[in-house]
């Protein structure tokens, strides 16, 4: 399959705009290219350094820019069409901002490309001294001792594991995780959560995203695992609007995992108490730390109780139960 790198020129103010506009598109994995974020990580007095690629160095130097990578099928060319669209709107939109060239450059890459691109840096490491998260072309240097290993390739779909968001949300489902239990992934991207799961302790898990590489590479990652369609189904669509999907989803579910962001969360949040039992949990991941009271306060208001609330760097995952 082949991929449309999608690359938008802009300033470090209109970054988080844009940031914020593609996550209402569904689309929640951006690189972002800042020369402000370089210049303030290579000046930083905390970090002592002995040496630093010159190359990082001229970063520093760069045009803003923050790219996403679309698969070339019909659901990711509508998407960049919705793209170009809020594009070429913003600046009426956000007058007072300066969004510099704002221009928007494609390329197509292959599967190919982008394995040469990233695999180099995703290495095994492990969540909370119990679990091995492990690429599928690595192997471990030294044995598990014990610990449960996951195999995962995420492909175009993103999800290693290794964000601040993803750990914190592992990290619960660790803590709360009780044999037998039914899970509910909501934006399942690359599975990690649902094959966590399972391999924790679960005996069965849904997944939805609505990205369709995304549930197609879930799959394939829970295979991975020797995990089934008998214990993990993937939905595709968007479980806020479709109540058809809604139905099929089902209820009865003891836990919903869900790393998106706060703004898609508390969007989808209505539909938890649906899906879960009296005393259910949810383990929502993704949060930013300014966001964190408007979550909260969402959840109290659709009668949860926070239970936990754990954080690492500006990220902030909330644990609540239904009462």
């Amino acid at each position: 399959m082949n991929w449309i790198e999608t690359s938008i020129y802009t300033t470090t103010d209109g970054i988080e705009i844009i940031n914020g506009a593609l996550m209402k598109l569904g689309i929640n994995d951006a690189v972002i290219e800042d020369a402000s974020v370089f210049d303030d990580f290579l000046n930083n007095e905390t970090l002592n350094w002995d040496y630093y690629d010159e190359g990082l160095a001229r970063m520093k130097d760069c045009e803003s820019c923050i790219k996403v990578y679309l698969a070339d099928n019909s659901q990711g060319n509508s998407l960049l069409g919705e793209i170009k669209t809020f594009i070429s709107n913003i600046r009426q939109e956000y007058s007072g901002i300066d969004f510099g060239r704002l221009e928007i450059e494609t390329r197509m890459l292959d599967d190919e490309d982008w394995a040469n691109n990233w695999k180099q840096y995703f290495k095994p490491f492990t969540v909370s001294d119990k679990i091995i998260i492990k690429p599928s072309w690595e192997e471990l240097d030294q044995p598990s001792d014990g610990k449960t290993v996951l195999e995962i390739d995420p492909g175009m779909s993103f999800g290693t594991g290794q964000h601040h968001t993803t750990r914190l949300c592992i990290e619960q489902i660790i803590k709360h995780m009780e044999q037998g239990m039914k899970v509910l992934d909501m934006g399942c991207g690359s599975g990690i959560l649902s094959i966590a799961s399972i391999l924790l302790g679960a005996n069965s898990c849904v997944g939805v995203d609505i990205d369709e590489n995304a549930v197609r590479i879930a799959g394939e990652n829970a295979a991975l695992n020797s995990i089934f369609a008998d214990r993990f189904t993937v939905y595709c669509g968007d479980v806020t609007n479709d109540v058809n999907l809604q139905n099929e989803i089902g209820n009865g579910y003891d836990m919903i995992a869900v790393n998106i962001i706060a703004q898609i969360i508390m969007g989808m949040s209505s539909t938890f108490p649906k899906f879960l039992r009296s005393g259910g949990l949810v383990i929502a991941s993704g949060i930013i730390k300014k966001y964190l009271q408007d979550v909260t306060d969402n959840f109290k208001e659709l009668g949860f109780e926070i239970l936990e609330i754990n954080d690492s760097e500006e990220w902030v995952c909330v644990t609540a139960k239904k009462l």
